[in-house]
């Protein structure tokens, strides 16, 4: 038992020496390993020209008056709505839609929205809807199937 402490109490103040001797000598730090090399890694992706990018749903104004309505480019009346709540909440953020009516005006429809903001300010907002007012299911599509009777 003896001689097993002596060798632990050896071992252990031999590995304190060589630290010790490691780290208190005048020698410079050791050298950083290599940069990986060049083949390993990628190259970033050039960046895509805008021809490339998904095309936005909207055109026209900012949707103060009826001269700057928001053109929506939806191809039915449900997708233009979801479309005209999305461009509120995208500029403005929450919202809850106070009022809403059509008007019409030089041969152009419009959806007059009276949202309030997340500060509670109301806000009017004009969307040019002419591109798809009355148009509940786009052309050629097939109409769905009756439900089963009962």
């Amino acid at each position: 038992m003896r001689r097993f402490l002596a060798l632990s109490a050896a071992a252990a103040l031999a590995g304190c020496a060589s630290r010790t001797a490691r780290t208190s000598g005048s020698a410079a730090p050791p050298a950083p390993p290599p940069p990986p090399a060049a083949a390993s890694t990628p190259a970033p992706a050039p960046p895509q020209p805008a021809r490339y990018l998904a095309p936005t749903a909207f055109a026209g104004g900012d949707g103060s008056s009826v001269e700057q309505a928001v053109v929506v480019l939806a191809q039915t009346e449900d997708e233009g709505i979801d479309l005209e709540h999305h461009w509120i909440f995208d500029h403005y953020g929450r919202f809850r839609k106070l009022r809403g009516g059509l008007a019409s005006a030089d041969g152009k429809h419009y959806d007059v929205l009276t949202v309030e903001l997340g500060d509670h300010t109301e806000k009017t907002i004009y969307f040019d809807i002419t591109g798809f007012y009355g148009v509940m299911e786009v052309p050629g599509t097939p109409a769905p199937p009756p439900p089963p009777p009962r």
